[in-house]
């Protein structure tokens, strides 16, 4: 996954996220029946999904798109910070680097 310039990682990832959630609903609620895609959406986004799964149609994947895709821009973001701290070593740097 390429850096976008100017982005940080986190950004990035939370970007990227937003975009890839955005796809596979688009994908999923124009490919697949009317009801079985809407079944997959709501537990692509749970439990956030029981918010507006009493909805149907264009207000489901309005919400499914903004609301979902924020929650997996904010995990793809908050996953990507921990793994940069976690991978970032606790003393200075050694000498000669």
């Amino acid at each position: 996954m390429p850096l976008l310039s100017g982005r940080t990682p986190a950004r990035a990832a939370a970007l990227w996220a937003f975009l890839l959630h955005t796809a596979a609903v688009l994908w999923i609620h124009f490919r697949w029946q009317p009801g079985l895609g809407d079944g997959v959406l709501a537990w692509m986004d749970f439990p956030l999904s029981l918010l507006w799964g009493h909805l149907s149609g264009g207000p489901f994947l309005a919400f499914s798109l903004l609301a979902g895709g924020a929650l997996w821009a904010v995990l793809a973001a908050g996953l990507t910070r921990l793994v940069g701290r976690l991978a970032r070593p606790d003393g200075p740097p050694a000498p000669g680097r």
